[in-house]
């Protein structure tokens, strides 16, 4: 398995535009197009998936200093729970090796209909090395947990990377609070 940054133009954007639809509901997802439009070239990568040289999902990392922000992250429908997202967060890990990895799940909730989900999502997070770091954000109608890659949380950095984010995507911030 690898990751590679997956131009525009190509055909596997093609699949991985296939992905995102089928991987995120309508109110959380944002087209490819917009994601390589939204942001400088050097602060945005658009990573796809690949096995066997077929891609067979999609990363899509926000880099502003020491801060990776994970914003989206899917797997093909037919190749979940088949490994495929651990080895890819493995990869997405070395290849940032001196960074830190931010990223968010929904916050389990019982009273959700998806709550089992949100559990596995969790869990799946910790599993490979993440940790929650005591911090959540609310948008579109929905708590989220922000997990890191590192045992102490660079609030600070992700702080100024949504202050960043906010300037050039102002509908879609994340505004980080304790419970």
């Amino acid at each position: 398995m690898q990751l590679k940054l997956l131009p525009q133009n190509s055909k596997d954007k093609q699949i991985a535009d296939t992905i995102n639809e089928e991987a995120f509901p309508e109110c959380e997802r944002n087209s490819l197009n917009d994601m390589y439009a939204s942001d400088a070239a050097d602060r945005i990568e658009i990573l796809g998936i690949f096995e066997d040289n077929d891609i067979v999902g999609f990363l899509i990392v926000r880099k502003y200093e020491n801060i990776r922000y994970l914003a989206y992250f899917a797997v093909r429908n037919d190749k979940r729970s088949a490994g495929i997202g651990s080895r890819a967060l493995k990869l997405l890990k070395e290849r940032y090796p001196v960074a830190q990895i931010v990223a968010e799940f929904e916050t389990p909730d019982n009273s959700c209909d998806n709550n089992t989900l949100r559990l596995r999502r969790r869990d799946f997070y910790l599993r490979n090395g993440f940790y929650e770091t005591g911090w959540y954000s609310f948008y579109d109608d929905t708590e989220f947990t922000i997990i890191c890659s590192e045992s102490v949380f660079d609030k600070e950095g992700f702080e100024r990377f949504t202050a960043y984010l906010s300037s050039i995507v102002p509908d879609h911030i994340p505004k980080l609070y304790k419970k």
